[in-house]
């Protein structure tokens, strides 16, 4: 049985490419990821081509499929035409799982996106990524400044403009070159010329210097820090989906353990040490404004915070209620009950003897009282010979059937942006406008996917 993998990239000369990853667990339980193929391909009838192909060519049956894991795009996952649905009309066991890193990734981004100070905050560390970036003068300028300054800290880092999951370490670079950072704006004011440049220079100058900035920012990087972590977590090859699932479980409680009055209390005083510290002003409460006749219910007054703290708090509590309600309702369920998984691997295990073995497995382990994980199993049955793995042969294919689903489709990214270096450094270097004519990038990209195999 296999797992197919696969991912749609573009590169830098904007050709579509298809990466194709095949998932499978050898006798001794190991899963191992085998790159495939790259190809060209756009429509979701062509890929879906492109993978019964490449199966062909490998003389490997559709039938062996028992899971499939792709991104949320609308070629990879679309209801009527998508590749997972055409692949599970042909093999109803080759279920579809949606990348948990990607799930994870538009978690995080409805959270921002949906909590103003936050996202106010996220978009002015964008505009602070562009004015560095695409300047090499307030670069240098930036480094010149942070000796003086700050040397102990590490530089700028630029916000990821599509990855939510790894931005907590863009926020930290904020939060620890705040000084040089408005230190910065100041001489960059009195060395540009620019109109346009100078108006967003100081709209960020302005922006930073404000309280509501720096609480969105240190709230944000508290969020995502744990996000990153998930995220960093679930991309290791030897984790499996329901494993993934248990460690998103784990980071949930730890958000919700963070939600309550002691730890906003503690957040604040974090908060408002750093602001006297820096050229920030004071926390204030925002214009109070009457509410419009047509929504005003009843004759009590509305509620206004008494201060500054009490205003944030309701920030604090909305952004951990948002995380936590978005990764409730983004995670997957999959029944476990004993007739559905018979049913539908009805053609690999049977009711009774999986029933039987699934009695004697708590025995064998000698934890009767306690529910094993999966680890405990794995290292149980391959401290069996293979003659002894025969009387739990059922238990055997049911946790190679787990095993071989991946949490994430990372092997499969990671080739991509592998290949789109090579790809670039290949074009611009030796000016050749097809990967397949350049027996360099072929020898690198074959030595590079090679590493990843081993």
């Amino acid at each position: 049985m296999l797992f197919v993998m696969a991912d749609e990239v573009t590169d830098c000369s904007n050709k579509e490419q298809f990466v194709i990853y095949l998932r499978w667990v050898n006798n001794n339980f190991q899963p191992f990821e085998e790159f495939i193929g790259l190809l060209e391909s756009i429509t979701a009838n062509n890929l879906v081509a492109c993978l019964k192909d490449c199966l062909l060519r490998m003389n490997i049956s559709l039938s062996n499929c028992r899971a499939q894991c792709y991104d949320g795009a609308s070629n990879m996952c679309g209801s009527r035409r998508g590749v997972s649905t055409q692949i599970s009309d042909e093999e109803h066991r080759a279920i579809f799982v949606h990348c948990f890193g990607h799930a994870l990734n538009l978690a995080a981004g409805d959270t921002i996106k949906q909590n103003k100070i936050i996202r106010n905050s996220m978009d002015t560390t964008h505009e602070i990524s562009k004015l560095l970036k695409f300047s090499p003068r307030r670069e240098a300028l930036l480094q010149k400044l942070k000796e003086d300054i700050s040397p102990e800290y590490a530089g700028f880092r630029t916000l990821c403009p599509t990855r939510w999951t790894v931005r907590a370490s863009s926020l930290a670079s904020v939060i620890n070159n705040y000084s040089v950072l408005q230190a910065l704006w100041d001489e960059a004011l009195e060395i540009s010329t620019d109109s346009e440049i100078r108006a967003r220079l100081i709209g960020v100058k302005h922006c930073m210097s404000t309280f509501e900035y720096l609480f969105g920012v240190i709230l944000g990087q508290l969020i995502l820090r744990h996000t990153d972590n998930l995220s960093k977590t679930l991309q290791s090859p030897k984790l499996c989906s329901s494993e993934g699932l248990k460690i998103a479980r784990l980071t949930k409680k730890t958000l919700e353990s963070l939600r309550n009055e002691e730890n906003y209390n503690m957040f604040w005083s974090i908060v408002i040490s750093r602001q006297q510290k820096l050229t920030v002003n004071d926390p204030v409460l925002p214009r109070k404004r009457s509410v419009p006749q047509k929504l005003s219910t009843g004759a009590a007054s509305p509620y206004y915070p008494s201060d500054p703290k009490e205003h944030y708090r309701k920030e604090y509590f909305e952004c951990f209620d948002l995380i936590i309600a978005f990764k409730a309702a983004r995670k997957e369920n999959y029944s476990e009950e004993l007739k559905y998984i018979v049913d539908f691997y009805k053609d690999g295990i049977t009711e009774e003897s999986l029933s039987t073995q699934l009695q004697t497995l708590p025995a064998c382990l000698e934890k009767s009282t306690e529910k094993p994980s999966i680890p405990d199993i794995v290292d149980y049955l391959r401290s069996l010979s293979p003659a002894q793995q025969v009387l739990l042969s059922e238990v055997s294919t049911l946790l190679k059937i787990i095993l071989v689903s991946p949490a994430t489709n990372a092997a499969s990214e990671r080739s991509a942006s592998s290949l789109r270096r090579i790809k670039t450094y290949s074009r611009t270097s030796e000016q050749q406008p097809c990967m397949g004519t350049n027996p360099l990038a072929f020898v690198e990209s074959l030595t590079l996917f090679r590493s990843f195999l081993d």
